[in-house]
C-alpha cells in the first residue's frame, strides 16, 4: 500500500512541546512505528478515545513533531489520515555547550574568545548598521540616538525583540537603553554566560566601536530580559 507523505517542516521545535503524558504516548508510539498510522490504530493501541487522539495529533502537527500522509482504504472511499513522526534532529543546544567549552579551558579565556567574536560579528554586520544609521526617528541630529535606532535594528535582525526605550537625560550623560525581549542563544547564555553574554558584549561593543560613545549590556535582569546601554558623554 502505497504512501503520499507530505512536505515537512524545516525543522520541528520539540521544546515547545506540552508536558503532556498522554501526547508523549501517542509520539513514542509513532516514533517507534514503522511506517504511518491513523488516529484509530492509535487509539486502540494505547487505550485512549479516537478525539482525544486526534487532538494531539492536530498539536503535534502544528509543532512540526508529525506529519500527515494519505493512507489509500482498501475498497471504495476518501483516502484515510495517517501519520508520520519526523525524524529527530541534531541537538543544537549540546552541540553549543561542546563548541563553548572548546572557547577555553578557563571562563575568562572564554569570555574574552566570545566577546571577540562578537566584535567580529558586529564588523561583518557594518554595512547594514551604517546604512540604517540614518534612520532615526526622534533626534535624528544626535549620535546616540542614530546609533540606538541603528543598533535596535541589527539586534532585531539577530533575533533579540529589541525594544528601543524613551531616553532619559541627566547632566552628564545621554543614555538610551535598549530592552533584548529574546535571545537566540539563551540556554547558553544561562549555562555559559561567560559565552553567550560575552558574545553579545562583543556585538556591543563593535557596534559602538569608532563612536566616542560606550555600551554596556546587563543580562537577565529578568528571567527572560536583558538590557543594552548606550551611553554618551557628550
Amino acid at each position: 500500500m502505497g504512501e503520499e507523505v507530505h512536505a515537512a517542516p524545516a525543522r520541528p521545535r520539540r521544546d515547545r512541546l506540552p508536558r503532556n503524558r498522554q501526547r508523549e504516548r501517542v509520539l513514542h508510539l509513532l516514533r517507534t512505528y514503522d511506517g504511518a498510522m491513523d488516529a484509530a490504530e492509535i487509539a486502540t493501541q494505547i487505550g485512549l478515545h479516537v478525539t482525544t487522539v486526534r487532538f494531539h495529533l492536530d498539536a503535534l502537527c502544528d509543532e512540526g513533531a508529525v506529519v500527515r500522509t494519505r493512507l489509500p482504504r482498501s475498497g471504495a472511499g476518501r483516502p484515510r489520515t495517517g501519520y508520520v513522526a519526523v525524524e529527530e534532529r541534531l541537538d543544537y543546544r549540546v552541540l553549543a555547550e561542546v563548541l563553548a567549552m572548546e572557547l577555553g579551558r578557563t571562563q575568562e579565556t572564554r569570555r574574552e574568545r566570545a566577546e571577540r567574536a562578537g566584535r567580529r560579528w558586529a564588523n561583518q554586520m557594518a554595512a547594514v548598521f551604517t546604512a540604517d544609521a540614518g534612520t532615526a526617528r526622534n533626534g535624528a541630529d544626535h549620535a546616540v540616538d542614530r546609533l540606538a535606532v541603528a543598533a535596535s535594528k541589527v539586534f532585531a535582525r539577530m533575533g533579540f525583540a529589541p525594544e528601543l526605550l524613551t531616553p532619559k537625560r541627566s547632566r552628564a550623560k545621554r543614555e538610551r537603553v535598549i530592552m533584548l525581549h529574546a535571545c537566540p542563544i539563551r540556554e547558553l547564555a544561562r549555562s555559559h554566560p561567560e559565552v553567550g553574554c560575552g558574545l553579545h558584549r562583543g556585538v556591543l561593543a563593535g557596534l559602538v566601536r569608532d563612536t566616542g560613545m560606550s555600551a554596556e549590556l546587563e543580562p537577565f535582569v529578568e528571567p527572560e530580559l536583558c538590557l543594552a546601554r548606550l551611553v554618551s558623554n557628550d
